[in-house]
C-alpha cells in the first residue's frame, strides 16, 4: 500500500471550532461517543483530597462474526478494545487522561466465490484523549482532544483491499475535538436517577488523504438502585457518522487497482457515513466507597446509511453490532 504523507489539513469543521472554544474553560465522554457510548459516570466515586484520582478500566468486546445479522457473511472480525481512564481534581475541575488499546482479529471465507481467504491480527495503542469537565448552571460541559498517537498505516493483506477500510487502523491520524454538555436529574443518595448528554466530536488536523467524519451523539440513560451495592441501568444512544472522507489509494500492482487504475480504492468508503440507534442495559456494583464494576450489553436497534451512491452498503459495522462492555473503577 502507497502510504500518504502526513501533511495537515488546515481546515476547521464548524462543530470542532465550539469544541475550541469550550476547552479553555471545559472532559471528553468517558468511551469517546466514537462507538456505543455506555456511560457510567454516576457510579464514579469524586476524586477528592483524601484520594485525588480515580482509575476506569475498561473492555469492550464487539464480535463482527455475525455483523449485520450475517449480511456480509464472508467477512468476520472480533474487536477488542481496552482503555485506562485516569481523573484528578485541579483548579475546581476533573481532568481526564484516556489510553486505549485496540486488538482486532479479521478473516474472511470467500471459497464461494473462488477467491483467496484471508486473516490478520492488527494490535497497537489507540488515539489518547485529554479532557476536562466541570459544573455550569446546573449542567455538566465537557471538552477534550484527541491526539493521533495510534498507528494508522497498518497495511493490510487481504488480497483485495477488501479490508482495508481506514476505521479498522488503531488510530485516525487526525487530531479532533470533542465538546458536550450533560444534565443530571436525581439526589446522589435517591433511588432512582437520569441523565441527558448531547456530544461531538471533529477533526481540526488531518492526514491529507484522510479526515474522519464528524461524529454526534445524544444519549439518555435512567439508573435505580437495587441495594445499596447494585444499581441497574438502562440507556438509549442516537449516533450520527458523517461519511469519511478519504483519497487513498492501493500499489498499482494490486487486482483492484490494477482494474481500474484511474480510480482511488478507498474514495468509495460507503459504510462511514449513517445513523445508529442503541440501546444498552447493564449492571453496577459497588464493593466499596472506592471501588465499584459494571457490566453492560449494547445492541443497535436501527441502523441507516446515509451515503447517496449505495442504495445496499451497511454503515460501519463496528458501530453496527452488539458490544459487551465490562469495566472497573477505583478511587485512590
Amino acid at each position: 500500500m502507497n502510504l500518504p504523507s502526513r501533511t495537515r489539513s488546515p481546515r476547521v469543521p464548524f462543530l470542532a471550532l465550539l469544541a475550541l472554544g469550550a476547552l479553555p474553560v471545559a472532559s471528553a465522554c468517558p468511551c469517546g461517543c466514537v462507538k456505543v457510548c455506555v456511560d457510567n459516570l454516576a457510579d464514579r466515586p469524586a476524586a477528592d483530597a483524601a484520594k485525588p484520582f480515580v482509575l476506569d478500566v475498561r473492555l469492550d468486546a464487539i464480535d463482527q462474526n455475525e455483523r449485520n445479522d450475517a449480511a456480509h457473511a464472508h467477512w468476520y472480525g472480533s474487536h477488542f478494545l481496552a482503555t485506562a481512564t485516569i481523573e484528578t481534581q485541579l483548579g475546581g475541575r476533573t481532568w481526564t487522561l484516556s489510553v486505549p488499546r485496540v486488538e482486532r482479529h479479521l478473516h474472511t471465507d470467500k471459497t464461494a466465490v473462488g477467491a483467496t481467504n484471508y486473516a490478520q491480527q492488527v494490535v497497537g495503542l489507540g488515539d489518547i484523549t485529554l479532557g476536562t469537565r466541570f459544573a455550569w448552571s446546573g449542567f455538566t460541559v465537557n471538552a477534550g482532544v484527541k491526539l493521533p498517537t495510534g498507528n494508522d498505516h497498518i497495511v493490510f493483506a487481504d488480497p483485495d483491499g477488501g479490508l482495508s477500510r481506514r476505521y479498522l487502523q488503531p488510530g485516525t491520524g487526525s487530531t479532533d475535538l470533542l465538546a458536550g454538555i450533560r444534565k443530571d436529574f436525581g439526589a446522589a443518595d435517591a433511588a432512582w436517577s437520569a441523565f441527558v448528554q448531547l456530544q461531538a466530536q471533529g477533526a481540526i488536523a488531518a492526514d491529507a488523504n484522510f479526515r474522519p467524519g464528524t461524529t454526534i451523539s445524544l444519549g439518555a440513560g435512567v439508573r435505580y438502585k437495587l441495594t445499596d451495592g447494585l444499581a441497574a441501568s438502562l440507556q438509549g444512544s442516537l449516533l450520527r457518522q458523517f461519511r469519511d472522507k478519504n483519497t487513498m489509494r492501493l500499489d498499482p500492482t494490486t487486482p483492484r487497482q490494477a482494474a481500474a487504475p484511474s480510480k482511488s480504492v478507498y474514495d468509495e468508503d460507503l459504510e462511514s457515513g449513517g445513523l445508529t440507534t442503541s440501546l444498552a442495559a447493564g449492571l453496577s456494583y459497588k464493593f466499596s466507597e472506592a471501588t465499584s464494576a459494571y457490566l453492560f450489553y449494547s445492541q443497535p436497534i436501527e441502523t441507516r446509511s446515509y451515503v447517496p451512491k449505495s442504495g445496499t452498503a451497511l454503515v460501519n459495522p463496528v458501530h453496527a453490532t452488539a458490544i459487551w462492555s465490562l469495566g472497573l473503577t477505583h478511587s485512590f
